[in-house]
This record gives C-alpha cells, sequence and structure tokens, in this order.
C-alpha cells in the first residue's frame, strides 16, 4: 500500500472519528462549533496528552483559554478524553476512545516528553482487587526518566 493511500486512508477514518464524536455531542444536547471541531480533531489525530495551553497553541483558529477549558469539561463529561495527571501541577488530556487501549506513559523528568507505553501488566492485580469484592476498580502507572535527547545534551 502505497504511503499516499495510507495517508488519504488515516484522513478518511479521522473525518469519521470526528462525525463520530460530533454526533455523540449532538445526542447529549451540545451544538457543533468550529472550534469545538478543531479541538477534537488534534485529540483524535495526535491523542495527546495535552495541557489546555498546549491544545491552545495546537488550534489552527484563534481561541481563548476559557473555551478551550469548556469543551475539555464537556468531552470528560461525555467520557471522551481523560485526564492525567504527572505530578507537576498540570493536567494534561488525552483522547480515550475505543481506538486507543488502556496504555501508561513515560515522562521525561527534563523536557517532559511524554510517550506511551503499550503494555500493561497491573490489570492481572485488578482482577485480584475485583475478586476481593471492590467494583469500579482502575489505576494509573506512569514511569519517569530522562530521554534520549535530553541525555544527548546532557554528555555534549
Amino acid at each position: 500500500m502505497s504511503q499516499t493511500h495510507q495517508s488519504t486512508e488515516r484522513l478518511l477514518q479521522l473525518a469519521q472519528q470526528v462525525e463520530a464524536a460530533i454526533g455523540q455531542l449532538r445526542e447529549a444536547g451540545y451544538k457543533n462549533t468550529r472550534k469545538r471541531q478543531a479541538l477534537l480533531e488534534i485529540l483524535l489525530r495526535e491523542h495527546g496528552p495535552f495541557s489546555v495551553e498546549e491544545l491552545q497553541q495546537r488550534m489552527p483558529i484563534e481561541c481563548d483559554l476559557a473555551t478551550i477549558y469548556r469543551n475539555i469539561a464537556i468531552f470528560e463529561e461525555q467520557k471522551m478524553i481523560t485526564a492525567c495527571d504527572f505530578g507537576d501541577g498540570l493536567k494534561r488530556y488525552e483522547w480515550a476512545g475505543e481506538e486507543h487501549e488502556h496504555h501508561h506513559h513515560i515522562i521525561c523528568q527534563q523536557c517532559r516528553k511524554t510517550d506511551h507505553l503499550d503494555l500493561c501488566f497491573v490489570g492481572e492485580l485488578e482482577k485480584l482487587v475485583r475478586e476481593k469484592g471492590y467494583t469500579a476498580v482502575s489505576h494509573r502507572l506512569e514511569f519517569y526518566g530522562i530521554c534520549q535527547r535530553c541525555q544527548r545534551k546532557r554528555s555534549a
């Protein structure tokens, strides 16, 4: 499959995902706006996690922080996004749709670069907790280190 074909396929998939998200919002009584759609496109295309300020920087149209915060609250209410707290006092958000399986993160302690870790071994522990009679069980597990780029800067 050619790279152009893959790009076209990815754009089509993104458009379908945005349309599905807009449909979900309409069903919940929210209107579709250009800014809301632009935020959805960023979150679906790039996944995240992003701070509100990072989302504002990525917006292709002018958008104030209050508008982004309002939309983030709506997306959270609709369980479209998940909030991430990496212990630095800054809340970040990422798309929580089905195509983004449960995962963890590795965060660079210097530049704050974040990578996804698509492996979760804690799920087995969650099973044990459920067997003890607990419900609504969840967990968060993040790793911290120094990325290769920061290591190279350090040794230069």
